[in-house]
């Protein structure tokens, strides 16, 4: 029965994980655009559009790294890093939470950023990307 009930527990967890990651989204307040473009923007490789981050202690912030940059945070460091060296890019502005970064978009058509809840996303806002 104790098996049964951790069984359960880890069952519930994962689902719980699963959903909360399910309400990730890479939102933009312009046309579509491909994922290819989207890694471009936020590894400083197209100034197309504007981006924003979330802080780097963020858990969205990391999977979306992770999932979509295919890159782990300390290796994005290293990479900006070496773009703001050389001059050939400054690294994104970073804003505090999902609401400022819906703020953000909506006052800036040509930005891209990516929040934790999909159920923010309203209005002018595309869901472009999830992760």
């Amino acid at each position: 029965m104790k098996k049964f009930a951790v069984f359960l527990i880890v069952i519930a967890t994962s689902l719980l994980s699963f959903s909360a990651l399910a309400q990730n989204g890479v939102v933009v307040s312009q046309t579509e655009i491909n994922e290819e473009s989207i890694s471009r923007i936020f590894l400083g490789q197209s100034r197309v559009l504007t981006g924003v981050n979330l802080p780097e202690d963020s858990a969205t912030r990391k999977a979306f790294e992770e999932t979509l940059l295919g890159q782990s945070g300390e290796q994005l460091k290293r990479h900006w890093a070496k773009l703001k060296f050389t001059g050939r890019a400054t690294p994104l502005d970073t804003l505090a939470n999902d609401d400022a970064v819906i703020e953000f978009l909506l006052s800036n058509p040509q930005g891209i950023g990516y929040v934790s809840d999909k159920s923010k996303v309203s209005g002018d806002l595309k869901v472009i990307a999830t992760f």
